[in-house]
């Protein structure tokens, strides 16, 4: 307690001493599919101002010239974004992993069914209007396997005026991106078509890179000497589509579909080369909402969402390739069907009471082909060729109740409950595990001290259900016997505006979790286990300041202290003590936009089972920066030149994976 006592004075000062982030140019081309939300973050509902909700919109998307939804994530307070082990981008939030944040596209459950994540770095921003973050205690109706927070990223949707957009940029190693982005509104209609091709031969390492390094080069599990990082190399392409008629203020139906199909090669440990020579998901998303009179809206969802992805053994010699081959082709053939359903009844000054219905069917598909060399093949235990489909399956159901009530003009509570249910329904030829249940309530106060500051707090209980690999996974470890990991989130925190230009939030936060899902070595085999008892806490500080209309400034500030109480206290593996973040903004007269973005990480640990070792990453400090220029408009077409660079220092560092050194990228944008 003295540490966090230590952190919040150390965090006071730094209040003082520095300054915070960013106005934007209004973007008027497309608007913010508001149907996508599960609970809407604009409306500053009480359930939203009593944890912390943070939004990354388009125009910081712009200036940070991020291309993916991880990179748009990286300045965000509470989240870490880090490597997973064939190269995926994964974030942790407040200390919780990917799997237990639920990860939204407008709305609808992104995960790959058998893994219940998403790889962030294959999903481009080109079509994103803005990603929303709940941390803490988020809404019940967001339904079960939030225990870490919700990550929703809301599509564009078709505007008043029309708008046609092409973008292109080029960058290091025949890195290329084609962009189209066209929307419009006809009468009671809109519509939004995005299509992005995007295609590199992957990205190169720090001309300080040790090739020599017994953790990452040459003679290490990686094998990596340089240069261009070997299997980094990339093709994505997207479409983004959506339909919908709004025939009255009252009455809104849509109609979306959202695509995603790549290849891509695995940077990846263990001497094991990998592709992904196939990668596709899609979702289509029907979502209508109702407004019957001042009391009662109802809002209606359902959805499909289908994964599926080869992944290919590409080893190219003998003496690359010392670890045990697995398989020599993995097909998963993944689907998510489900919807929800939302009742709003709002009694005006006495409360806003809502009840909600979230049903989820997760289904998993997998064979293996086996050549000579597999290890299944060489011990005995399988033949060559195309082994049994496996096929998993389960149920997950949510029923939620929330009520805001306003009790005088500066106190709001919200209380609410959720009963969660989870049903295996298929497990291949293992033993089905018993279904599993939770009730999970949680509440939350709101105070504004006065009209510049606001005070809030809230306590909840979040359950996530095991995955399907964490429960059946032959080489992953799976456990049919785990139960359902638990935690009791508390935070409390305050909003201050210091001028109507200068705005500061601080919020602490304390996770105990219970019956923690983690990877142990048991009787000489990793396998997922509930280590009992661990515990999460921390600060997260951040300023904004406008400066001007041309000059802004933000900071943000994590300190995350975790402990593995079945381990004597150990940290949590991947979780950095300290993250400060730095966002910079000048827009010049003539048109020129200049942004500096820096990030320093330090302090997090890895654990090695196979050398029973710890390691310590290092610490590092990174520089993002980027220009863009507008030149007018010429025959009725607008235009931007942009560039960006990023790790300007080209620093050397690695998060259990070799990281990118400096690299570039420079394009065009026309607008008509």
């Amino acid at each position: 307690m003295f540490k966090l006592s230590a952190v919040c004075f150390i965090v006071s000062v730094i209040i003082f001493i520095s300054t915070p982030l960013p106005a934007q140019e209004e973007d008027k081309t497309s608007e913010v599919f508001t149907l996508g939300e599960v609970v809407v973050t604009a409306n500053k509902e009480t359930v939203n101002l009593a944890t912390t909700v943070t939004e990354v919109t388009k125009e910081d998307i712009k200036a940070q010239g991020a291309q993916t939804v991880a990179e748009a994530l990286d300045q965000i307070p509470g989240v870490d974004v880090h490597v997973g082990g064939k190269g995926q981008f994964f974030v942790n939030i407040r200390g919780f992993d990917q799997e237990d944040v639920k990860v939204l596209i407008d709305g609808v459950p992104a995960h790959e069914a058998y893994y219940g994540t998403l790889d962030l770095s294959l999903i481009p921003v080109d079509a994103v209007s803005k990603i929303s973050i709940v941390k803490g205690a988020s809404s019940v109706l967001y339904g079960a396997n939030a225990m870490g927070g919700v990550i929703n990223i809301i599509t564009k949707k078709g505007g008043k005026e029309p708008v046609t957009e092409f973008t292109t940029s080029f960058g290091d190693y025949n890195t290329r991106n084609y962009i189209f982005n066209h929307g419009a509104q006809a009468g009671k209609f809109n519509y939004w078509l995005t299509y992005g091709y995007r295609e590199s031969d992957g990205f190169r390492l720090s001309d300080d890179f040790d090739e020599d390094s017994n953790r990452v080069g040459e003679d290490s599990d990686y094998n990596e000497d340089g240069g261009r990082r070997d299997l980094s190399d990339y093709i994505k392409r997207t479409v983004n589509a959506k339909v919908g008629f709004e025939p009255d203020n009252d009455t809104k139906i849509y109609l979306s579909f959202d695509y995603h199909n790549n290849e891509r090669g695995c940077p990846t440990e263990y001497n094991r080369y990998w592709a992904f020579s196939k990668w596709d998901q899609w979702h289509i998303n029907l979502v209508g909402e109702k407004r019957f009179n001042e009391l009662l809206t109802i809002k209606v969802r359902g959805f499909y969402v289908d994964h599926d992805d080869t992944l290919t053994d590409v080893s190219w010699d003998e003496e690359h390739t010392t670890g045990k081959k697995w398989f020599e082709k993995s097909e998963y053939n993944d689907f998510s069907a489900g919807g929800e359903m939302q009742a709003r009844f709002d009694f005006g000054s006495l409360s806003l009471l809502k009840a909600g219905f979230n049903y989820i069917k997760d289904n998993h598909k997998q064979k293996d082909f086996l050549d000579d060399d597999c290890a299944g093949v060489q011990k005995g235990w399988d033949q060559p060729g195309w082994q049994p489909e496996e096929e998993y399956e389960a149920d997950t159901y949510t029923f939620a109740l929330e009520d805001e009530i306003k009790a005088t003009d500066r106190l709001s509570f919200v209380l609410g409950v959720s009963y969660d249910y989870f049903e295996p329904k298929k497990a291949h030829d293992q033993p089905t595990p018993d279904n599993m249940d939770a009730i999970n309530p949680q509440g939350g106060v709101v105070f504004y001290l006065n009209d510049d500051t606001t005070l809030h707090a809230s306590v909840g209980k979040k359950t996530r259900f095991p995955q399907l690999k964490e429960l059946y996974s032959e080489y992953a470890g799976g456990n049919p016997d785990l139960d359902p990991q638990e935690a009791v989130c508390y935070e409390v925190g305050a909003e201050h505006y210091f001028a109507e230009f200068f705005k500061c939030s601080i919020s602490c936060f304390y996770n105990d979790i219970d019956d923690m899902i983690n990877k142990e070595k048991r009787d000489g085999e990793s396998i997922y286990v509930n280590i009992g008892q661990a515990r999460m806490q921390g600060i997260e500080t951040a300023l904004e300041m406008n400066m001007s209309d041309r000059f802004s400034v933000g900071t943000n500030y994590t300190y995350l202290s975790t402990a593995d109480k079945e381990n004597n206290d150990r940290e949590l593996e991947g979780r950095p003590r300290h993250r400060l973040n730095f966002d910079l903004r000048y827009r010049f007269h003539f048109g020129l936009c200049a942004n500096l973005q820096t990030s320093y990480t330090q302090r997090q640990f890895e654990y090695d089972d196979r050398n029973n070792e710890t390691r310590k990453y290092q610490d590092f400090f990174l520089v993002n920066a980027g220009i863009s220029q507008n030149l007018g408009s010429l025959w009725g077409v607008d235009s931007r030149l942009f560039a960006r660079v990023s790790n300007l220092t080209d620093k050397d560092y690695d998060e259990g994976q070799p990281m990118p050194g400096r690299n570039f990228l420079a394009g065009l944008t026309l607008i008509y």
